[in-house]
């Protein structure tokens, strides 16, 4: 049977410290949701993204970075995902932006 075009081809979820973040990557698009750094869950506007990375947020959160050209919006997910959403995004998404350390220079 084949795939179902509604069905995502990853499906992560966290909650950390009352944030709830989910990032879902289909075969032909990437979605996202966040309420860490914002007042409620809001979806990330994926249509502005310019880039995206993964960066360290603290020992038991990765954040994905997701750059917009007002903001960065941060998605974050459990340490044991950051490798194979790393995979599932620059699949969907390309190479990530470097590391946001190297741009403060």
């Amino acid at each position: 049977m084949p795939d179902s075009p509604v069905l995502p081809t990853l499906d992560l979820q966290h909650t950390w410290r009352g944030a709830l973040c989910r990032v879902r990557v289909f075969r032909d698009r990437v979605t996202a949701e966040t309420s860490y750094e914002r007042e409620t869950l809001l979806p990330v506007p994926m249509e502005a993204v310019q880039g995206w990375r993964i960066e360290e947020c603290d020992v038991d959160a990765v954040c994905v970075e997701f750059v917009t050209p007002e903001d960065v919006w941060r998605v974050l997910l459990s340490p044991a995902d950051e490798a194979v959403a790393d995979l599932a995004l620059r699949s969907a998404l390309g190479v990530p932006l470097p590391p946001a350390s190297s741009e403060r220079g």
